[in-house]
C-alpha cells in the first residue's frame, strides 16, 4: 500500500479495510480520468467503453446494497423507512424516489435480476423492470413458477434495452394473467391524449401524446415506411445526415402531408391547412405567413408545404376574392356552408372579422351577413367569419349586432353595434 491506498496484489484474500477499498477505487477513478483517449484506436475504446459501462454497472449495485444496509441501521434505531429515505436524500443531494429506489434494489441482491446486475450484466434499470413484473404476478402463481419467471426475464435481459425489456415483460405477465385484459381497451381509450405545446421564441413547439395501441400501430407503420434513412425526404444514398429523431420528425409530417387531402365528396370535411401569402411576401423566403389555425412560419415552409398541388389558387381581382377551379357557390339554398366555402373565407379573411378580434380561422364560424332567415343566400359573397363569441353576438333583440355588406371593402362586412342600422351611422 503507498499513500494510504490499497493494493490487491499485496493483499491475498484478505478482507481489504473498507476506507483503504475505496481509497483505492477513488485513485483508479482519477487515474482513469486523466486518459488521453485520443491516443488509442478504435478498437481500444471499445474495449474500453465495454468494460467502463460494467464498471458503471457493479458500481451501481454496490452502491444500491450499501444504501440498502444504512437504512437497515437507522430502522433498527426506530426510523421510518420514509424518513430514513429523507434523510439520505438530503444528505446526498438526491430525490426522495431516487434513494427509494436504491433501497429496494439492495434488499433485492439475491433475485436472479440482481445477480446479474451484481456482476454488471444488466443495468440497475432492467433490474428494476423485472422485479416490478415480478411484483406484479397474482399470488395464485407460486413461488417456483415466479423464479422461473424472473430467471426467464434476465435472460432476455441481458440482450436487449429496457423499452425492450419493458415491452417483453408486459407481454409475458398478459400471457400468465389472461383475466386482466378485460377493460383493457376502455382503460387506452381513457388514457389517450394529445397535446400541442406553446410556440417558442424560435417557432418550434412540442407535441405530447399519449397513445393507443392502434395509434401506435400508425406511428410505427409511418417510421417504418418513412423514417429511414432517405425516407420522406429524397437524397443520394448514404448522404442522409439526418439524427434519427429527425427522420422520425419528418416521416410523421410526411404521413401526415398525405392525409391532408382536399376533396369536395368527402362528407365530412376537409383536412387541409390554408395559408395566406401575398405575391410580396413571396419574394421574401423568409418573411413569416400565418396558417388558418395561427401557427406562424416562413414562405419558404409554406411553399414547401404546397408541394405540386395548388388544390386552391385564390386571386385578388378589383379587390374581389376569386377562386379558381371550383365552383365554391353551387348551392346557395343551403344554410350549411360548404367546406370549401368555408376554406375560401380562411384564405381571404384570416380569421374572424370582429373589430379587433385575433382569433384564427381554424376556430372562426361561417357567418351570413345577410341573414339567412332573411333571404341571405350561402354564398362566399354572403359569407364572413366570425369566432364563436362574436358570431353569437348578431340576433334580433335590442343588444344584438348586426352586419352588413361594405361596398368600399368587397369581399368583407362591417358590424355595427346595438342601436346602429346603417353603415352611414357608424
Amino acid at each position: 500500500m503507498e499513500q494510504g491506498v490499497w493494493d490487491a496484489s499485496e493483499q491475498g484474500s484478505e478482507t481489504a479495510p473498507l476506507a483503504d477499498v475505496l481509497a483505492f477505487l477513488e485513485a483508479s477513478v482519477e487515474t482513469l480520468c486523466e486518459v488521453d483517449w485520443s491516443d488509442h484506436d478504435a478498437d481500444e475504446l471499445v474495449d474500453a467503453v465495454g468494460r467502463a459501462e460494467i464498471v458503471a454497472r457493479r458500481l451501481e449495485a454496490a452502491g444500491s446494497r450499501a444504501t440498502a444496509e444504512l437504512a437497515g441501521l437507522h430502522r433498527q434505531k426506530g426510523r421510518s423507512a420514509g424518513g430514513v429515505a429523507t434523510m439520505l436524500a438530503e444528505k446526498l443531494g438526491l430525490a426522495r424516489g431516487v434513494v427509494h429506489g436504491r433501497i429496494e434494489a439492495g434488499g433485492r441482491r439475491a433475485t436472479p435480476a440482481g445477480r446479474a446486475a451484481a456482476v454488471g450484466e444488466i443495468t440497475a434499470e432492467h433490474e428494476r423492470i423485472i422485479a416490478k413484473a415480478v411484483s406484479g404476478l397474482p399470488g395464485t402463481i407460486g413461488g417456483t413458477a415466479k423464479a422461473r419467471f424472473a430467471e426467464a426475464l434476465t435472460e432476455f435481459a441481458r440482450a436487449v434495452a429496457p423499452a425492450e425489456l419493458r415491452a417483453e415483460a408486459a407481454r409475458r405477465v398478459a400471457a400468465l394473467c389472461p383475466d386482466r385484459g378485460q377493460g383493457r381497451e376502455e382503460h387506452q381509450e381513457r388514457q389517450r391524449s394529445a397535446r400541442l405545446g406553446a410556440v417558442r421564441p424560435d417557432g418550434t413547439s412540442t407535441l405530447t401524446m399519449t397513445l393507443t395501441p392502434r395509434a401506435r400501430a400508425l406511428v410505427e407503420r409511418a417510421l417504418c415506411d418513412f423514417g429511414g434513412p432517405g425516407g420522406a425526404v429524397p437524397c443520394e444514398p448514404g448522404s442522409d445526415e439526418r439524427a434519427p429523431e429527425q427522420r422520425a420528425h419528418d416521416a410523421l409530417v410526411h404521413q401526415w402531408a398525405l392525409g391532408s387531402t382536399v376533396d369536395p365528396a368527402r362528407p365530412k370535411g376537409i383536412a387541409s391547412i390554408v395559408v395566406r401569402v401575398t405575391p410580396e411576401q413571396l419574394e421574401e423566403p423568409d418573411a413569416l405567413v400565418e396558417t388558418d389555425s395561427g401557427t406562424q412560419l416562413s414562405v419558404r415552409q409554406a411553399v414547401s408545404m404546397a408541394g405540386s398541388m395548388p388544390w386552391f389558387v385564390s386571386m385578388l381581382r378589383g379587390g374581389r376574392e376569386e377562386l379558381h377551379r371550383i365552383d365554391v357557390d353551387a348551392h346557395p339554398e343551403r344554410r350549411l356552408a360548404s367546406a370549401i366555402q368555408r376554406l375560401v373565407l380562411y384564405a381571404a379573411h384570416g380569421g374572424c372579422t370582429f373589430p379587433g378580434c385575433t382569433a384564427p380561422a381554424r376556430r372562426s364560424q361561417f357567418h351570413h351577413v345577410e341573414e339567412w332567415s332573411r333571404g341571405g343566400p350561402t354564398t362566399v359573397g354572403n359569407g364572413a367569419l366570425g369566432c364563436p363569441v362574436h358570431h353569437a353576438f348578431v340576433g334580433d333583440g335590442p343588444s344584438a349586432w348586426k352586419t352588413v355588406a361594405n361596398p368600399d371593402s368587397p369581399g368583407r362586412c362591417t358590424w355595427l353595434p346595438p342601436g346602429v342600422d346603417r353603415l352611414s351611422d357608424v
